[in-house]
C-alpha cells in the first residue's frame, strides 16, 4: 500500500471519525472497549492502573464504563493532558518511587492493571518483538507487586518468537490467560493484546 493510500484510509478510518465524534482521545478506547465487552475485565469501585497511558483513551473508557466509580491511576512518560477523576503520573513505572506512589495511592491492592505501553519501534521485526515483550514482562513484574488476588489484566504486545514464554509466564499467574487481536487494531499491525483474569497472588506476599 502506498503511503498516500494508508493516509486516505486513515482519513476514512471508521474508529478514528468515532473515536472523534465520542470525544476519546485515540482510537484504542474501542481495543480496550471490545476486550472488555467480551471477558467483563472493569467494574464499578475498581482500582485500576493505565500503563503506557498517553493520551489516555484507556482511562477514559474505564471512566465511563464505571459511571465515575472506579480510582484510576495513569502513568506515562510522556505528558497527558488532565483527565477529571483520574490520577496523572509523568514518570517511569520502573521507578521505585513511582510504584510507591501508586501502592499509597492504592494500599490494598489493584483490581485491574492495563497496559497499551509500546517499544519505540526500529522497523526490525525480531528487535521490536522482543522489546514489546520486555514491556509486557515489566507489565506483569508490577502486577506481581500490585494487584489483588483475583485481579485482571491487559497488555498490548507485538507477537515474535517471544511470544510463548510470554504466554507461559501469563498463564502461571492466572487462572485463564489468552491473546485477542480486537476489530480496532489496525489491518497492517503486528499487536495483540494479552487478556488475563483470576491473579492467583504473589506467594512472597503470604
Amino acid at each position: 500500500m502506498s503511503n498516500k493510500a494508508w493516509f486516505q484510509n486513515r482519513l476514512n478510518d471508521h474508529y478514528l471519525l468515532k473515536s472523534r465524534a465520542d470525544s476519546y482521545r485515540s482510537r484504542a478506547a474501542y481495543k480496550l472497549e471490545e476486550l472488555d465487552q467480551k471477558y467483563k475485565l472493569i467494574k464499578p469501585g475498581a482500582k485500576i492502573l493505565d500503563l503506557g497511558a498517553a493520551p489516555g483513551s484507556w482511562s477514559q473508557y474505564a471512566l465511563r464504563k464505571t459511571g465515575g466509580k472506579a480510582k484510576i491511576i495513569a502513568i506515562d512518560l510522556l505528558d497527558i493532558e488532565p483527565i477529571e477523576n483520574v490520577i496523572i503520573i509523568k514518570g517511569d513505572i520502573r521507578d521505585p518511587e513511582n510504584q510507591a506512589k501508586i501502592l499509597e495511592l492504592a494500599p490494598n491492592g489493584l483490581d485491574f492493571i492495563m497496559s497499551d505501553m509500546a517499544p519505540d519501534t526500529t522497523g526490525v521485526h525480531f528487535a521490536d518483538t522482543e522489546n514489546s515483550v520486555i514491556l509486557v514482562n515489566l507489565a506483569l513484574d508490577i502486577a506481581e507487586k500490585l494487584l489483588k488476588p483475583k485481579g485482571n489484566f491487559v497488555a498490548k504486545v507485538f507477537e515474535g518468537a517471544e511470544y510463548n514464554s510470554l504466554l507461559k509466564r501469563t498463564r502461571s499467574m492466572f487462572d485463564f490467560a489468552k491473546s485477542c487481536n480486537p476489530k480496532a487494531s489496525l489491518n497492517r499491525s503486528r499487536e495483540l493484546f494479552m487478556v488475563a483474569q483470576g491473579f492467583k497472588g504473589n506467594p512472597n506476599n503470604n
